[in-house]
């Protein structure tokens, strides 16, 4: 194994926890509002969200993620008490014991 592989593999193996708070439409989606979840060090905000949604199944899916598999516009990310535009979530890396809340975006009228 290459030295290149053998770092991406050993990343893959390590684990980050983050601590996830859901806005109260998402939390009558799964059995918490608040939970604990692990993912893979290195992931990305995106990386997450798309783990997460796959773990949490088809309703909680289909709320969160646009048919593209992007978050969907209704929804931001606050990640440690910080605002990430959607446009960014690719760029922010998950970092262990994280808080990462998903809100809801207030619509004007």
């Amino acid at each position: 194994m290459s030295p290149s592989n053998q770092t991406r593999s050993s990343r893959s193996q390590k684990t980050v926890t983050v601590h996830v708070k859901l806005a109260d439409f998402l939390a009558r989606l799964t059995p918490e509002k608040k939970f604990d979840i692990s993912t893979p060090a290195g992931s990305t905000v995106a990386e997450f969200i798309e783990n997460l949604a796959g773990r949490l199944g088809g309703d909680f899916r289909r709320a969160l993620l646009e048919k593209n598999g992007r978050l969907h516009a209704d929804y931001a990310i606050v990640l440690d008490k910080q605002f990430i535009p959607p446009g960014q979530i690719t760029k922010h890396e998950i970092r262990d014991n994280c808080d990462l809340s998903i809100i809801p975006i207030a619509g004007g009228g």
